[in-house]
């Protein structure tokens, strides 16, 4: 009877172990966003964590109108969250890892506001490169461009 018991609670706690790592631990997606951060700041009653809202490019279909691409995201990095307030209001690539379940400590749950649920965090961010049009010019040369036909 021990040995039932003892099996019994071991397979609870491993249960419980694994379904921990799966949703709260286990890094479920990692991408880019581009746009501009139009709000960053520190909050939080027991954790502060930084938060933000990036405007993507370009509009999502909601019924029958359009809606701005808006992405919200928590930062834990303080190098991260000082580079993207120095750089709030330029175009910027946020480098995010999504996982299924949020913990208070990792910042903000945002599953009503964003379009797939999970808590994203933001590991790393870049000033966005312009893209320049296809062909050999250096564009950084004003010489070696070909002037505009009249």
């Amino acid at each position: 009877m021990r040995k039932i018991i003892g099996l019994v609670a071991l397979l609870l706690i491993v249960s419980i172990g694994l379904y921990t790592y799966w949703n709260y631990m286990r890094v479920y997606d990692d991408g880019v966003r581009e746009g501009v951060v139009q709000k960053f700041s520190r909050k939080g009653d027991v954790f502060k964590t930084y938060e933000g809202e990036l405007l993507g490019g370009g509009f999502g279909r909601v019924g029958a109108g359009f809606q701005a691409q808006y992405f919200y995201f928590s930062v834990e990095d303080p190098q991260v969250a000082g580079f993207i307030e120095q750089n709030a209001g330029k175009n910027l690539t946020l480098h995010f890892i999504k996982y299924k379940k949020s913990l208070p400590w990792r910042g903000e749950n945002y599953n009503a506001k964003n379009q797939e649920p999970g808590q994203y965090i933001v590991d790393k961010a870049e000033v966005s490169q312009a893209q320049r049009p296809a062909g050999n010019e250096d564009y950084n040369n004003p010489e070696s461009q070909n002037p505009i036909p009249y």
